[in-house]
């Protein structure tokens, strides 16, 4: 069967039932036009990364975004059952029997590879999506975000528990980094100055004895105001730049489900 032919200037290209050869070489295009992609076909899943998931084969919906974003959603939930975030790369590969769809993440180092024996339908479209976005996050919510997914903040850090009381008033985030070290972590939504920066001194300050060997702090917020980086260095605490943005992506899929259900080995303190 003939490869279709589409101009680079069509809105849409749609394919129905498309041969493996024909899927993979349309959608190497549409891939290199930052085109937004629809896949319908049977395929199996799998990731590497935080983690390890299969899923088995079934016919699903793939949806491929021009900043790298991958969704792969089963007919029925609100939730996709397994996704990438922007910036993946994605690569496309066919032989006879399937086509390889990888998408890769540096950091975190993490990839789902989609393995089709069949498709049902492709499209891909040119989007025109002048429109702007306002989602007003607050602050127990980037926290809510941040402890249910402490990779944001540093690779291999675990949550312990949110708000944990010391003298001084409630810790926002209390975790453990892959060293075993504990840390204390202070969430701004806005830009944090050396109010914050004290702040978290404080909680440092309140913990005696084994559990201060070793104590890390970390500032997390989306910009510091002038001179409160030098505080930080001076204090020896630490800062990380996370903008409500990023959090706001995983917000929802945060809220639907249980903190506990994101640690594997949960502590308690």
């Amino acid at each position: 069967m003939p490869n279709p032919k589409f101009s680079v200037n069509d809105k849409i290209w749609l394919l129905q039932s498309p041969s493996l050869e024909q899927a993979c070489n349309i959608l190497q295009d549409a891939i290199s036009q930052k085109r937004f992609v629809q896949i319908i076909g049977t395929c199996n899943v799998e990731y590497q990364g935080r983690a390890r998931s299969v899923l088995t084969e079934g016919e699903r919906l793939i949806l491929l975004k021009r900043d790298g974003t991958i969704l792969v959603h089963k007919e029925i939930g609100v939730e996709p059952v397994n996704w990438q975030p922007p910036g993946a790369t994605i690569k496309v590969t066919t032989d006879e029997d399937t086509l390889l769809l990888v998408a890769n993440r540096a950091k975190p180092r993490e990839t789902v590879r989609i393995e089709f024996s069949s498709l049902t339908m492709l499209s891909a479209s040119l989007l025109d999506d002048p429109g702007d976005f306002s989602m007003h996050l607050t602050e127990d919510e980037m926290q809510q975000v941040l402890s249910a997914h402490p990779e944001l903040i540093e690779p291999g850090l675990r949550t312990i528990r949110r708000e944990r009381q010391v003298a001084p008033g409630f810790i926002d985030i209390f975790a453990r980094d892959n060293e075993g070290r504990l840390v204390i972590i202070e969430v701004k939504r806005r830009r944090a100055d050396s109010e914050a920066v004290h702040q978290l001194h404080g909680y440092m300050k309140s913990f005696h004895g084994e559990e201060s060997t070793n104590l890390r702090g970390i500032l997390v917020a989306p910009s510091l105001t002038k001179g409160t980086h030098t505080l930080l260095e001076q204090l020896g605490l630490e800062y990380r730049k996370i903008e409500p943005q990023q959090c706001a992506i995983y917000l929802h899929q945060t809220s639907s489900r249980k903190l506990t259900d994101f640690l594997q080995n949960s502590e308690t303190d």
